[in-house]
């Protein structure tokens, strides 16, 4: 599933999502050519993920140097469409854990 998809199939779950889901949908179909870049300065897609332990008791965090706060992993897409692959990318690349799953 593309990026697109996925946020077209996404169930908001309050009014705010929902037009915070019909803005991003709005932007994609504006920007399409370059949503997936950083060129795009008004706006482009990011992905992050949320690593859990086995037992889901514990998350893993990065230490964010520029702002000086802990967060979950992610990062932007630069030209990749699909959000779970970069989410991945990611997590492995700021974690230096090779053994993600989805």
């Amino acid at each position: 599933m593309n990026f697109k998809e996925a946020i077209q199939r996404y169930k908001p779950i309050n009014p705010q999502e929902k037009m915070d889901k019909e803005v991003v949908l709005d932007y994609i179909d504006q920007f399409y050519e370059n949503i997936l870049t950083r060129e795009n300065k008004i706006a482009h897609m990011t992905s992050s993920g949320l690593i859990l332990n086995k037992s889901l008791d514990k998350i893993l965090m990065i230490h964010h140097k520029i702002y000086n706060t802990w967060a979950w992993t992610g990062g932007h897409a630069d030209g990749m469409s699909d959000m779970l692959d970069v989410a991945l990318k990611e997590a492995k690349e700021e974690t230096g854990v090779c053994n993600i799953e989805p």
